[in-house]
C-alpha cells in the first residue's frame, strides 16, 4: 500500500511509531416506537432510572480520575454531570415522552443531537467540547435505557497507537495503560477534550484528522508526530528510519529540557525574563511547576462557569482561586476576570443573539450591565489573595473610562470587605489585557492608570487585521507575525515602560518558537505560555543574548509584509536553533 501523509492539529507533543488500534464510538442501536398514553408514566420512570444510573457512573468515573490524574481531568465529568441537571435538556426529553408518546431512547437521541448541533455551530472550541459532552452523555443514557451498561476502549494487549473518531473523557482511563503509545483522532481541536486529556497525560496526539478512521484497519503501521501535527500511514522503510532518528532526537531534547527547567529564563548576557504559565483549571498548577514556571501569567477564570453552566457563588469562587494561589505561592498568580459573552455562553446568563458576538456584549461590558458578577468575583479574589501574591487582570478594555470605572468598583469592594470584617489582601495589583487596537493606541495613557499590561495577541491580531480566525474563508489571513501586529506590540511595550510598568504577553504567539527572539528583542518583561511549552521557550531564552535579540528585532521591524517577516523569523530561528522539534517536519516558512 502507498505511503500517505496527513496533516491535523498537534494536540500533545511527542513522536510515536507503531501499529493501529482502531476504536470507533458507535452510537447504540435502538428502535423508535410509539408509547400509548397509559404507559407513558412507566416510560418516564424508565428514563428517570437511566438518569440515576448515568449519574452514578459519572460520579464513579470522576472519583476514579481524581485519584489517578487529579482534578484537572476529573472536572470534565462534573461538566457532564451538569447536563443531567440542565432544565432545558431534561424538560425537553420529559415533555416529548409524555406529550408525543415517543420511547425514551428516541427522544434522548433527538434532543442530544439538537443540543450538540447548537454547540457545534459556535466558533469557540470550548463549546465544541460541550457538544462532545452532550453526545457522550446522550449515548450513555441510551445505553443505560437499553441495559447495555458502559462502552469504552478495551484493554490493549500490546503497544499500539489509538486511532479513534473522538476521545471521550470516559476513555481516559485506558490512556493510563502503558501500551497506548499515542492518539490520533478524526475530531477535535487545540482546546478539545482530547487535547486537554492527552496533554495532561503527556501522550503524543494529533486531532482534527477528519476521516482517518476510514483509512486504516487494526495492525496497520502508522507514525504520529504530535510536534507538527503530521500523521503517516503505511510508512516506507526509509520513512520509519528517518522518524526513529527524529524520535531519538526528541527524547534527547526532552532530557535537556528537564535540566533547563530548573534554571531561570535568563539570556546569556544576564537579561531576565519572567516565564509563566497559562492555565484553565487548578489541577494544571502541577504541570506548570513541574516544567519550571515563574508563576501563572493567565488564569482563565471563566472556565469555572463553563464547566458548571451556573453562576458560582462567592464561597465557591474563593475556594477555587485559593487552591491555585496556594499551590503557586510564593510565585504570583494573575487571574483574568470572567471573559464571558461572545460565544462563551451558559444557561444562567442569557445572552442576546448578536450578528458579531466577538465585538458585542462580552467581558467587562457584561460586568457593567451585571455588576453583581464583578462584585462577587472581585470579593472572592481579594479574599483568596491572602494565600499568596495575586494580580487581577481585566480583559477587553477599550479605553480610559472603563479602567477608571473598574478601579472605583475595586476600591468600593475593598471598603465593603473591611467593614464586614473579612480577611483580604488590599495590595493586589490590577492590570489590563491589551487586545483591542484602541487600547494599544491609548496605551501611554492607560499605563498611568494600572500596575501592568498583558498583551493578548489572539484577539489583537483578529481585530487589527479584521480577520475572524474561526472563519475558514479568511483564516489564512490571521497572521500574528504581521508587521501591523508587531508594531502594536512594540507601541504597547514602549508605553508601559515609559510609565514604569511591566508588560507581558499571554497570547498564542508567546509560545511560538519562531517568535521568541523577536518578542525578547521588543522588550517584553514576561512571556506566559501553556505548561508544556515552558521548557522549550526557556531553552531558547537561555541560548540567546539580549543584545542579539535586540539586533534581530531591529531587522525584523524593517519588513513591510507578513510573508517577509514570517520567513525572516522562521529562517533565522531554524538556522540558529536547528535542534528544536518544531522544525522536524517543516520544510518551509509557511507553517506557523
Amino acid at each position: 500500500m502507498p505511503e500517505i501523509q496527513l496533516s491535523g492539529v498537534p494536540a500533545a507533543p511527542g513522536i510515536a511509531i507503531g501499529e493501529v488500534f482502531l476504536f470507533r464510538h458507535d452510537e447504540p442501536e435502538f428502535q423508535q416506537y410509539c408509547v400509548v398514553e397509559s404507559f407513558r408514566g412507566a416510560e418516564l420512570d424508565r428514563f428517570e432510572e437511566s438518569l440515576s444510573e448515568t449519574r452514578r457512573q459519572l460520579s464513579t468515573l470522576r472519583n476514579r480520575m481524581s485519584k489517578l490524574v487529579g482534578d484537572a481531568i476529573a472536572r470534565i465529568f462534573d461538566a457532564q454531570a451538569v447536563i443531567l441537571d440542565d432544565v432545558e435538556f431534561i424538560s425537553t426529553i420529559r415533555n416529548a415522552i409524555s406529550q408525543e408518546g415517543l420511547n425514551a431512547e428516541a427522544v434522548v437521541h433527538r434532543t442530544a443531537n439538537s443540543f450538540q448541533e447548537a454547540f457545534n455551530n459556535l466558533d469557540d472550541e470550548v463549546f465544541r467540547g460541550k457538544a462532545q459532552d452532550v453526545h457522550d452523555v446522550g449515548c450513555r443514557i441510551i445505553r443505560n435505557l437499553l441495559g447495555k451498561g458502559d462502552s469504552a476502549i478495551g484493554p490493549l494487549d500490546r503497544p499500539a497507537i489509538l486511532v479513534t473518531d473522538d476521545l471521550l473523557p470516559s476513555d481516559v482511563v485506558h490512556l493510563l495503560r502503558k501500551n497506548v503509545q499515542a492518539v490520533a483522532a478524526d475530531l477535535g481541536g487545540a482546546a478539545s477534550h482530547t487535547a486537554i486529556l492527552t496533554r495532561s497525560l503527556e501522550v503524543p496526539s494529533v486531532v482534527g484528522l477528519k476521516d482517518l478512521t476510514n483509512r486504516v484497519k487494526n495492525g496497520d503501521r502508522i507514525i504520529v508526530n504530535g510536534n507538527s501535527g503530521k500523521v503517516i500511514l503505511n510508512p516506507l522503510a526509509e520513512t520509519i528510519t528517518s522518524y526513529v532518528v527524529k524520535q531519538n532526537k526528541y527524547e534527547e531534547y526532552l532530557a535537556e529540557l528537564v535540566d533547563i527547567e530548573k534554571h531561570p529564563a535568563e539570556t546569556t548576557d544576564g537579561h531576565r525574563i519572567a516565564l509563566k504559565a497559562n492555565i484553565e483549571l487548578p489541577g494544571e498548577t502541577k504541570a506548570a511547576l513541574k516544567h519550571g514556571c515563574d508563576g501563572i501569567g493567565l488564569f482563565r477564570s471563566e472556565y469555572l462557569f463553563l464547566t458548571s453552566n451556573v453562576i458560582p457563588g462567592e464561597e465557591d469562587q474563593y475556594k477555587y482561586y485559593r487552591q491555585v494561589i496556594e499551590a503557586m505561592a510564593p510565585n504570583p498568580v494573575t487571574i483574568r476576570t470572567f471573559d464571558l459573552g461572545g460565544d462563551k455562553v451558559f444557561t444562567d446568563l442569557p445572552l442576546p443573539v448578536e450578528p458579531n458576538p466577538f465585538m458585542g456584549w462580552r467581558a467587562i461590558r457584561v460586568f457593567f450591565d451585571q455588576p453583581k458578577l464583578l462584585h462577587t468575583q472581585l470579593r472572592a479574589i481579594l479574599r483568596a489573595a491572602t494565600a499568596g501574591p495575586t494580580r487581577i487582570m481585566f480583559p477587553f478594555v477599550s479605553g480610559i473610562m472603563e479602567i477608571r470605572q473598574l478601579k472605583e468598583i475595586f476600591e468600593e469592594i475593598k471598603s465593603e470587605l473591611e467593614k464586614e470584617g473579612f480577611d483580604f489582601n488590599p495590595d493586589v495589583e490590577i492590570g489590563v489585557m491589551i487586545e483591542l487596537p484602541s487600547a494599544a493606541i491609548m496605551a501611554d495613557r492607560i499605563a498611568k492608570e494600572v500596575d501592568f499590561f498583558s498583551i493578548g495577541t489572539n484577539d489583537l491580531t483578529q481585530f487589527v487585521l479584521a480577520v475572524d480566525r474561526g472563519n475558514e474563508r479568511v483564516r489564512s489571513l490571521f497572521r500574528p507575525l504581521h508587521p501591523a501586529v508587531i508594531r502594536m506590540i512594540k507601541m504597547t511595550v514602549d508605553a508601559g515602560h515609559s510609565a514604569g510598568i511591566k508588560v507581558a504577553i499571554c497570547g498564542e504567539l508567546a509560545a511560538n518558537p519562531t517568535a521568541t527572539m523577536l518578542l525578547i528583542g521588543l522588550g517584553l518583561d514576561e512571556l506566559s505560555v501553556s505548561p508544556l511549552a515552558l521548557g522549550e521557550i526557556k531553552k531558547l531564552v537561555r541560548s540567546m543574548s539580549y543584545e542579539e535579540a535586540v539586533e534581530f528585532t531591529g531587522k525584523a521591524l524593517e519588513y513591510d509584509t507578513a510573508v517577509e517577516l514570517e520567513h525572516f523569523c522562521y529562517d533565522t530561528m531554524k538556522h540558529r536553533f536547528a535542534e528544536l522539534p518544531i522544525w522536524f517536519d517543516n520544510n518551509s516558512g509557511n507553517n506557523y
